[in-house]
C-alpha cells in the first residue's frame, strides 16, 4: 500500500516545480513535469502554452507547434500561443504566417508595444509600408518612453510619398519627445576657439565594418589629413559583430572606443571628455542609432550624415551634409532642421569591392531579352515603383525583371509580389525573385544577370545603385522632391550619366525602354562602365575628403565666430 508520503505529486505541486524548472532554464525537466500535468488535466490551456514554449526553447520546432495548436484549440481566444507560434514562423522561412500570428494576437490583447514594434519590423521587410508604419505608430504610443521606436517609426515614413515639409513636422517630433527641451542648456564646452588650430574629428557609427564603411567610410580613414585633423571613432558596433575591416578602422583611428554599452549620459560624457570638436553622427535615425546622446550636445559641433536619407528634426544637429542635386538651395531648407552644408556633388564617395568579380558580356544577348534588375529592400519597392516597372515590362516584350531581397527567400513573400505585378498588369512568369546570397562576391555576380538596373520611387537606392554601376549596368532614376528621392540622380550626374535621370514618370518609362532596345548602346556603356566609374567624381577619394575637410573647417569657423552667443545661430 502507498504511503502518504510515497505518493506521486498532485497536479497542484507539479506546476509550480514545473514552471521553477523552466524559469532555471532546466528545460528537459519542466517538459517532463508539463507533460505529466497534461495527462491527467488536458484542458487546461496555460500548460500546453508553457510546454510548447520550453520545447521551442529546446529547438523541438514541430513538438512545440502542436503544444502551441492544442492551447488554441482548448481556448481559441488566447493570445499566447499565437505569439509563439509566430516566434516560429519568424524564427524559419515563413515570417509571412508569423505577420498572421501576431497580428491575431494582437487583435485580441492589444496595446503590446515590443509585439507591435516586431511586426512592424516583418512588415516593413516584406514591403507593406503603410501598414508597418501604423503598427510603428502603435509601438511608440504604448511605449512612449523608447526613442528607438519612433526613430524606426521615421525611418518608414521615408519609403512612402510623403512631402518632405511634412516628413520634417514629422521628425520635429522626436525632438519634442527625447530632445531634452525641457533640461537645463549643457554647460559650455572648453574646446579652445581657435578657427586653424588641428580638429578633433568624431564618427559615430555603426558601420566600422564591410558594409556601408567599406564602400563610403573607408576612403576618409585612408584620406584625411592627419595634420590638420584627429580622428576619433565611437562605435556602437558590438566587439562580437565585429569583422575584418573593424580592426582596420580601429588601427587607422587616433582614437576608437567601442561604445555600445554606454547609456546615452555616458557616451555624451565620454565624447565631451574627450575633447571631440566636432561630432559626425553617421547613422541618423536608422539602425542602431545615438541621437539622444547627441541631444546631451556632447561637442561644440554636431553633424549628420551619410547614414540616413532625412533630417534628424533636432535641434542639437547643428548642420546636415549634402549636396546641390540631392538637396537644391532654396528648396531642401524646407525639409530640414539642421543647416545644409552643401558638398561638390556627389555628398559621398564610392570605393568599389575589391573581390568583385569581372563583368560578363551583355546578359541580353545570352538569354535572347533583356533583364531589369533591382537589389532594393522590399520596403522601397512602392506601389509608385511598382506601377512604373510594370508599365516598363508592358512596353518591352519578352523583357523579365529580376528582384534580388533576402525576404524574398519566403514563398509567401514572395507570391505577394507576384500578385503586386500581376494586378499590375504583367505576367508574374516575368518575375526573376532571388533571396539571401551570402558571400558577398556571390551576391555581386547576380548582377551580371541584369542588363539595365531600375531605381525605386521615392527612396533611392545607395550601396545597390554603386553595386550596379561597377558591375556594368546602367541605372534609370526619377527625380524626386526630397533627399531619398535623388540621390540616383547625383550618383548618375557624377559618373557621366545624367540622360538616364528621369524628370517625370513617363520619362522614366519612355528612357528604360529607350535603353532596352538599343542593345548596342548597353553594350558600350556596359563595357566602359568601370573606367567611367574610376574616372569620375564618385571615386575620386582624394578631392571627396578635401572637400569634407573644408566643409568641417567652415562647421568650426562658424561656431568659433558665433562664441559669444554661444554656437551657430539655428535656422
Amino acid at each position: 500500500m502507498t504511503t502518504t508520503a510515497d505518493a506521486p505529486p498532485t497536479g497542484e505541486a507539479l506546476l509550480p516545480r514545473a514552471m521553477e524548472a523552466h524559469m532555471a532554464g532546466r528545460l528537459p525537466e519542466a517538459v517532463a513535469l508539463y507533460r505529466s500535468l497534461l495527462a491527467t488535466t488536458p484542458f487546461v490551456p496555460e500548460i500546453w502554452n508553457n510546454l510548447a514554449f520550453a520545447l521551442a526553447d529546446l529547438g523541438q520546432k514541430d513538438e512545440a507547434a502542436a503544444a502551441f495548436h492544442a492551447a488554441i484549440t482548448v481556448k481559441p481566444g488566447y493570445a499566447r500561443p499565437l505569439i509563439g507560434l509566430g516566434n516560429l514562423h519568424n524564427a524559419g522561412t515563413r515570417p509571412d504566417k508569423a505577420v498572421l500570428h501576431w497580428s491575431r494576437a494582437l487583435s485580441l490583447e492589444p496595446g503590446q508595444g515590443a509585439l507591435t514594434f516586431n511586426l512592424g519590423i516583418l512588415l516593413q521587410e516584406q514591403g507593406a509600408v503603410p501598414e508597418a508604419a501604423e503598427r510603428f505608430r502603435q509601438a511608440a504610443d504604448a511605449l512612449p518612453g523608447d526613442p528607438r521606436l519612433v526613430s524606426q517609426l521615421l525611418l518608414c515614413l521615408n519609403y512612402l510619398d510623403r512631402p518632405g515639409e511634412q516628413l520634417l513636422d514629422d521628425h520635429r517630433r522626436f525632438d519634442a519627445l527625447h530632445g531634452r527641451l525641457d533640461q537645463p542648456d549643457p554647460p559650455p564646452h572648453a574646446n579652445p576657439p581657435d578657427p586653424d588650430r588641428k580638429l578633433r574629428i568624431g564618427y559615430l557609427s555603426v558601420e566600422f565594418r564591410a558594409h556601408l564603411g567599406g564602400y563610403f567610410l573607408a576612403p576618409l580613414f585612408d584620406g584625411h589629413d592627419r595634420s590638420a585633423f584627429e580622428i576619433h571613432s565611437y562605435s556602437i558596433l558590438p566587439e562580437k559583430a565585429a569583422d575584418r575591416l573593424t580592426a582596420s578602422f580601429k588601427e587607422k583611428s587616433d582614437g576608437w572606443r567601442t561604445v555600445d554599452s554606454l547609456g546615452d549620459e555616458a557616451l555624451a560624457a565620454r565624447i565631451r571628455a574627450d575633447g571631440i570638436d566636432i561630432l559626425v553622427d553617421l547613422a541618423g535615425h536608422s539602425g542602431l542609432n545615438r541621437l539622444p546622446a547627441l541631444a546631451r550636445r556632447p561637442a561644440p559641433v554636431q553633424m549628420t550624415w551619410l547614414g540616413y536619407p532625412n533630417t534628424t528634426g533636432m535641434r542639437s544637429m547643428d548642420y546636415r551634409l549634402v549636396d546641390g542635386i540631392t538637396d537644391p538651395p532654396g528648396v531642401a531648407e524646407g525639409h530640414a532642421s539642421e543647416r545644409l552644408l552643401r558638398l561638390p556633388a556627389p555628398f559621398l564617395c564610392f570605393r568599389p569591392p575589391a573581390d568583385a568579380p569581372a563583368v560578363v558580356p551583355l546578359p541580353a544577348g545570352a538569354a535572347g531579352a533583356v533583364t531589369f534588375g533591382s537589389f532594393n529592400k522590399l520596403a522601397k519597392l512602392s506601389d509608385s515603383t511598382v506601377r512604373l516597372w510594370a508599365a516598363i515590362l508592358r512596353r518591352v516584350p519578352g523583357a523579365r525583371l529580376l528582384l534580388k531581397d533576402r525576404c524574398l527567400d519566403n514563398p509567401g513573400t514572395a507570391e505577394a509580389m507576384r500578385d503586386r505585378f500581376r494586378r499590375a498588369g504583367v505576367d508574374p512568369a516575368r518575375l526573376i525573385l532571388l533571396g539571401w546570397v551570402k558571400e558577398p562576391a556571390g551576391h555581386l555576380s547576380l548582377y551580371n544577370r541584369i542588363d539595365i538596373a531600375l531605381d525605386p520611387t521615392p527612396y533611392n537606392g545607395t550601396i545597390t545603385t554603386c553595386d550596379a554601376l561597377w558591375m556594368g549596368a546602367p541605372m534609370v532614376t526619377l527625380l524626386g522632391e526630397r533627399h531619398a528621392a535623388r540621390v540616383g540622380a547625383t550618383l548618375l550626374s557624377a559618373v557621366g550619366l545624367s540622360e538616364l535621370v528621369a524628370a517625370t514618370p513617363e520619362r522614366y518609362v519612355e528612357t528604360a525602354v529607350s535603353l532596352a532596345q538599343d542593345l548596342n548602346r548597353l553594350m558600350w556603356l556596359r563595357t566602359g562602365m568601370r573606367d567611367r566609374l574610376r574616372g569620375s567624381p564618385l571615386c575620386d577619394e582624394a578631392r571627396f575628403v578635401r572637400a569634407l575637410e573644408t566643409a568641417y573647417r567652415q562647421g568650426w569657423r562658424d561656431w568659433c565666430a558665433g562664441q559669444d552667443g554661444g554656437g551657430p545661430d539655428q535656422p
